[in-house]
């Protein structure tokens, strides 16, 4: 393990406790119910990024896992006064073994997590559902949600395993998946700056889907995005938030607009609420990892950024889920302004901002103490969102 920042003893758990800080539980799950993929996405961070750690997990979750996970987490939620959890299925490609796997999943999970509520998601890339598997899923009352950049041209990064195009199979599974009311939850699109943000957002509207989720394409300052350059400075050129503003200058104009995370996010910081999802806020982070294996890590993409990335040393099988509320990963994601240096935390948009995805932050002189490597992007995209939003309230104060 590195002795990087947030290793190098800043993020003590003793320390903290006794200057009054209380961790928050854990209240969503991500499930790695299987670790292979029937595409090789060339962004993906688990194949293609360096973390190579999939290699030696299994290749499926056991049913031993399935339980001893569902225990522990009931056992932590109610502990902690929570009357509910999430769970998200992903993979690799969870529908790779078949839907029995993941309905097995569901069935041991549910009845180990009773009495608490439990709201179960799947992320996939739809290549696999059938309408057999879409009606089974739909029994299952879950949400599922798909992996998709856009139209055919927007999907050239999303290869099987052959080198082939994904896409007319993704857009089959959808079809399917939207013969069951309520079943699709949404869309995840990484931004490729070569393809056109409207046609993206239309394109994936078309197919449906109620809300849709940009991803900025992982990266850290050891390995700059496309686009980019190493300037820090909030000045720096901003290709990103340049794609993004034109998204959002359609998105916003639009009557039936599908829901934008990512703008939704940043809106409802601006109009000072506290919650958000970890890419933007200062809000603490409540979300673990539980490998194939066992094993219970920090949020799984930042395994990218250096071997053992994501590691806590806790596995279901021998620890409680408590025991990695102390650990230096856990405790820095639910810090807030703390976990960032001293340019972010005298920002005057840190609020919104949040510093970035704490995987987007990594170098191997500070560790995760940085800006993110998209901070030019993050600045001028939320400063043009606020100015948006303080003129529209200006003119429906001017004529009310």
């Amino acid at each position: 393990m590195t002795d990087l920042w947030p290793y190098d003893g800043s993020c003590d758990f003793q320390t903290l406790r006794e200057e009054g800080w209380k961790p928050r539980p854990i209240n969503e799950y991500i499930f790695k119910i299987q670790t292979r993929c029937n595409l090789n996405c060339d962004y993906c961070y688990v194949y293609n990024l360096g973390d190579d750690s999939w290699k030696s997990a299994p290749a499926d979750m056991s049913d031993e896992i399935i339980a001893a996970s569902a225990n522990k987490i009931r056992d932590h939620a109610l502990s902690h006064g929570l009357g509910g959890v999430g769970i998200s299925i992903h993979g690799g490609e969870p529908l790779l073994r078949g839907i029995r796997s993941v309905e097995n999943f569901v069935e041991i999970m549910r009845a180990g997590l009773q009495p608490l509520a439990v709201e179960v998601s799947m992320q996939t890339n739809a290549t696999l559902v059938t309408e057999d598997v879409a009606r089974r899923l739909y029994d299952l009352d879950i949400h599922v949600g798909v992996s998709l950049d856009g139209d055919l041209r927007a999907n050239s990064h999303r290869l099987d395993l052959g080198g082939k195009s994904s896409y007319r199979r993704v857009v089959a599974g959808i079809s399917n998946l939207a013969k069951f009311p309520g079943l699709i939850q949404g869309a995840l699109a990484v931004i490729d700056l070569e393809n056109d943000p409207v046609s993206v957002y239309e394109s994936i509207k078309e197919l449906g889907f109620t809300s849709l989720d940009t991803l900025l394409p992982h990266a850290t300052w050891e390995a700059i995005p496309a686009g980019k350059t190493a300037d820090r400075s909030v000045t720096a050129p901003a290709p990103y938030a340049e794609w993004l503003i034109a998204l959002y200058r359609h998105w916003s104009t639009q009557e039936g607009r599908i829901r934008l995370r990512m703008f939704d996010d940043i809106l409802h910081l601006l109009l000072g609420g506290e919650n958000s999802f970890e890419s933007v806020g200062l809000g603490p982070t409540q979300l673990a990892t539980i490998e194939s294996n066992g094993d219970i890590e920090l949020v799984d993409s930042i395994g990218f950024t250096y071997a053992g990335a994501a590691d806590t040393g806790a596995n279901v099988l021998h620890n409680e889920i408590d025991e990695i509320l102390e650990h230096p990963g856990v405790i820095c994601r639910q810090i807030g302004a703390d976990a960032l240096p001293e340019s972010c935390r005298r920002c005057p948009i840190v609020d919104v901002c949040g510093g970035g995805l704490i995987s987007h932050r990594w170098d191997a002189v500070n560790g995760f103490k940085n800006p993110t490597v998209y901070c030019s992007d993050m600045y001028r995209l939320i400063e043009f969102i606020e100015a948006d939003l303080y003129q529209r309230i200006d003119v429906q104060l001017a004529t009310a």
